[in-house]
């Protein structure tokens, strides 16, 4: 373990970065002698018109284009809208070249360049937007519009599909400006054609407010828009898949887009009880022969959440699943002035199968708990929803922006739980039960956003209104024979009853905001919020009666009613600057708010108020340090108040094996987050590099606090405590190796997180310190059209040191070593795939798998100009696959195993057929 930590710290300090050699300078105008802003320079390459690097010019007009030396014809290109284009050729460029001032002309001048046809800028950059054009990045003829994510500079999208730019993540993928089913885009990216595309714009996330006021994105995430070929927005786009295989395993999909102009229709729909949701990343190859998308086994994974880390070994969703999805998304200009951003039904139906085995240690000052459980069940669930979105422009300065949204689930769920509680070897209680839920759940949600710009440019006026009406019914069955064992005897706990919930949530927001410009950089933005939030919980419970056969018999112990209503208003006032390397914002605001909650528990009436007056900030650094280097800082604050719940003082003995009491004394929740992020993409050199770190303090932190009685049966209540702590940090880095028709990349990463919590157990404090350390390796070697080989390693090691338990540490590690190999044979009509992966596990509990071997095999064949495809595919050939999780907590820890999807063999078709203005494309 030593020695691999050791290897993999040394590879990332021997990774020597360094900037190109040379640039070339100049300055741009137009006949006038006015300065250019944001006119692209870049630099191709003459052979085939291939991008060597690219820039802007900045507010004096000026650019400096960075690269290294170009032994091979080149051109160099300047485009400015609306005036000619600049070219001029150098044979090869070996020193640093000054081209003094360049005028532009209105007139179009004709460069005679022997054997080079350029038609359109390769690269725009325009502010914070960057385009590409379609026409100038290469891929093959049949490729989905994901392939042209995967040549452009600076985009990754790993194993589970996330997708980063220069090293921000991307939260919203659109086709022409608009939604395609998803704001994530996995559905456009795994069905849409690339040669539809005319261009792809990377951007920063703008929120509608931001979107509609015309205001600067503070976002740090990135929006993908993929816009049609105006020759190629009218059409039809169909995709057919079929399957089915042994153990009666079945997939079945299809979706069909319509385009004209600004009109698109799109159906879906997907049925397979292969835990796959339809139009996701698990299908083993697109419908024509494109290669390998990923259906590879998710094995061991190592995440954090909060306090608690989780080591994953083996892969696929928990459980067992049958899913069903039929959905249609329509979007659509309506007249000159409204704009259908989306309008969407969708209905999923599904059902999953669950069993799982788990083994609890829980950590007390002078001995610790060993809880054993075995579980199974089964759930069933269906949804249906609506929600749309449309823009109105009143008039030039005024937009008006409406979503509303419903849905509806319904439920039924049914457990049987077996567990025992052991104190050094010796039992103390002991469970068998069973329970249901038959629950049905609506939602609407309205919204609507204003916004009103003027004649001074950054002067705008808003406002929004949102709602939230929410109901949902529960019926929960609960049966369970409960023995607890200590030095009096033995003492039973049985139950049969009947629990009747009811919820009723409602909320109304409402914000104005004026924001008033300053100078042409900064500007300053007064905003107050309204906020009414309310609540209601009925929880009915009757005991079965044998003299009448039913659930009759009223439970008032265990049976309540609360309700509550906050009121909350927030006057705010930020302050921005945005320039063209820097980017600033502050904003204070106060929260005041009152909380009233009324409750009967037990026949007894509890009355709370609370009322709260409550500061936050938010501090924002953008920098951009020099070409493709960025800096980000941010440190805000805020405030968490207690729930009523844990306010309220009644004690909740509806669970027999814990029983809760909440504080009436528990005081605010302070956060303060500080977070650093950097990084750099070198375009010439091809490679990318960035590191964070985030620092987390919490004062008056809520805290359970637990004790135990003789028979192991937990009391909880909740206290405050302050100086619990976290720091987070990860860094990466990406290069690119071309050669001929080869290409390798490589990948290290590192992340580490450290956790610092205090409490208090059994009466006594306690405190724990955790680490966890997650490097990994990347490489992909690929061989145009005829190989991919994708290796991976991935280590995750944790320790946690305590104090005032009898357990003073501890630790484990999971390793994960995957190989994952696509080869294209007979010009890529067969795709052979293999995915290989050894999982192991250190310090797991007796009784639990701790390595495995997982390997997953599919070929498909191409035919009849590729519109049809037949393959087949082995999951888990081995039949080993597996699910075993360590949990490790300031409190306890445990390991998990789970129910999952075992080896299958799949037999499927698909079909392709896309028509553009008639005519069939192939």
């Amino acid at each position: 373990m030593k020695k691999t930590l050791l290897l993999l710290t040394l590879m990332f300090t021997v990774i020597i970065l360094h900037a190109q050699k040379l640039h070339i300078d100049g300055k741009i105008s137009d006949s006038e002698k006015k300065v250019i802003e944001n006119a692209t320079v870049y630099l191709l390459k003459e052979k085939d018109s291939s991008i060597i690097n690219y820039t802007a010019t900045n507010r004096e007009g000026k650019f400096s284009l960075k690269i290294d030396d170009v032994k091979e014809p080149s051109i160099l290109k300047i485009d400015a809208n609306k005036l000619s284009s600049y070219s001029k050729k150098f044979d090869k460029i070996d020193q640093s070249l000054s081209l003094g001032d360049i005028q532009l002309e209105k007139q179009s001048i004709v460069n005679n360049i022997d054997e080079v046809k350029i038609t359109a800028s390769p690269v725009k950059i325009k502010k914070d937007t960057i385009e590409f054009s379609a026409a100038a990045i290469k891929v093959r003829p049949d490729s989905k519009i994901e392939e042209l994510l995967k040549q452009i500079p600076g985009v990754e999208i790993n194993n589970d599909g996330k997708i980063t730019v220069n090293g921000k993540e991307v939260d919203q993928i659109m086709i022409n400006g608009k939604p395609f089913f998803d704001k994530d885009g996995k559905i456009a990216l795994q069905n849409l054609p690339a040669d539809i595309i005319k261009n792809i714009q990377f951007t920063t996330t703008k929120t509608k407010e931001e979107e509609l006021s015309g205001t600067t994105a503070k976002s740090q995430n990135t929006t993908i828009n993929f816009n049609i070929d105006e020759k190629k927005n009218k059409g039809l786009l169909t995709r057919l898949t079929v399957g089915y295989g042994s153990d009666k395993r079945y997939e079945a999909s299809g979706l069909a887009s319509y385009f004209k102009g600004d009109t698109k229709v799109s159906i879906l729909a997907s049925s397979n009880n292969i835990n796959s949701q339809g139009f996701s990343r698990d299908e083993v190859f697109d419908s024509m022969g494109n290669g390998r998308n990923a259906w590879m086994m998710q094995g061991g994974s190592v995440s954090t959440v909060g306090n608690v880390t989780y080591y994953n070994q083996g892969g696929g969703t928990r459980g067992i699943q049958r899913s069903t999805t039929i959905g249609l998304n329509y979007s659509d200009k309506m007249g000159k002035n409204a704009d259908l951003d989306s309008f969407s039904l969708m209905h999923s139906d599904s059902n999953t199968e669950t069993r799982s085995k788990v083994s609890r240690s829980t950590l007390l000052p002078n001995y610790t708990l060993q809880t054993n459980s075995e579980s199974n069940g089964e759930n069933e669930s269906k949804q249906y929803s609506f929600d749309t979105s449309v823009k109105i422009k009143l008039d030039s300065m005024t937009s008006v922006y409406l979503s509303p949204r419903f849905t509806k689930n319904s439920s039924f769920s049914f457990n049987n739980l077996q567990s025992s509680t052991l104190k050094n070897g010796s039992l103390l209680n002991e469970s068998n039960s069973y329970s249901s839920n038959d629950s049905e759940n609506n939602s609407f949600n309205p919204y609507i956003y204003f916004s009103r710009k003027f004649k001074k440019k950054g002067r705008v006026l808003s406002a929004n209104m949102n709602s939230s009406i929410s109901e949902s019914k529960r019926d929960n069955l609960s049966q369970s024979q409960n023995t607890f064992y200590d030095e009096n005897g033995i003492t039973k706990d049985n139950r049969d009853q009947l629990a009747k919930n009811k919820n009723q949530n409602s909320s109304f927001n409402f914000s104005a905001g004026y924001t008033e410009p300053i100078s042409d950089s900064s500007s300053v933005n007064f905003k107050i919020k309204y906020e009414a939030r309310s609540a209601r919980d009925v929880r009915n419970v009757n005991d079965f009666d044998n003299a009448t056969g039913d659930y009759t018999k009223f439970n008032q112990l265990l049976s309540n009613n609360m309700k509550q209503r906050i009121n909350q208003i927030s006057p705010e006032m930020s302050y921005q600057i945005n320039k063209n390397k820097l980017n600033f914002w502050a904003s204070v605001n106060l929260d005041i708010s009152d909380m009233k909650v009324n409750s009967i528990y037990n026949g007894q009436q509890y009355d709370l108020q609370k009322n709260f007056v409550l500061p936050e900030y938010n501090l924002n650094l953008y920098y951009q340090l020099g070409e493709g280097k960025t800096l980000s800082i941010y440190n805000y604050s805020n405030f968490n108040i207690p729930t009523a719940e844990q306010l309220t003082p009644y004690k909740d003995e509806s669970n027999p094996l814990i029983t809760y009491q909440g504080n009436p004394n528990l005081k605010n929740t302070w956060i303060n987050n500080l977070y650093l992020y950097f990084n750099n993409y070198n375009k010439v050199k091809n490679l990318s590099y960035y590191f964070n770190i985030g620092f987390t303090y919490r004062n008056n932190d809520i805290i359970n606090f637990s004790t135990y009685d003789n028979a192991g049966k937990q009391v909880v209540t909740y206290n405050n405590v302050s100086g619990n702590k976290s720091i987070n940090a990860g860094g990466g880095f990406s290069k690119n190796l071309k050669w001929k028709n080869n290409k390798l990349t490589i990948n290290p990463t590192f992340n580490m997180n450290y956790n610092y919590n205090n409490g208090f157990v059994d009466g006594q404090s306690f405190t724990s310190s955790s680490y966890n350390l997650n490097p990994g390796l990347n490489l992909v070697y690929e061989i145009k059209d005829k190989m991919t080989i994708k290796p991976s390693y991935r280590l995750g090691y944790s320790f946690s040191n305590y104090t005032n338990y009898n357990l003073k540490s501890v630790n484990t590690a999971n390793q994960s070593l995957k190989l994952e190999l696509t080869n294209y044979l007979l010009k890529g009509n067969f795709v052979f795939g293999n995915d290989f992966e050894y999982n192991t596990n250190s310090n797991i509990a007796p009784g639990f798998k701790k390595d495995f071997y997982f390997w997953n095999t599919s070929l498909g064949y191409s035919f009849y100009k590729k519109q049809f495809t037949a393959k087949v595919k082995i999951y888990d050939v081995l039949n080993q696959n597996q699910s075993v999780k360590r949990t490790i907590t300031d409190s306890y820890f445990e390991d998990r195993e789970d129910l999952i999807l075992k080896r299958y063999v799949m037999f499927s078709i698909s079909m392709k057929l896309n028509k553009f203005a008639g005519k069939k494309a192939q």
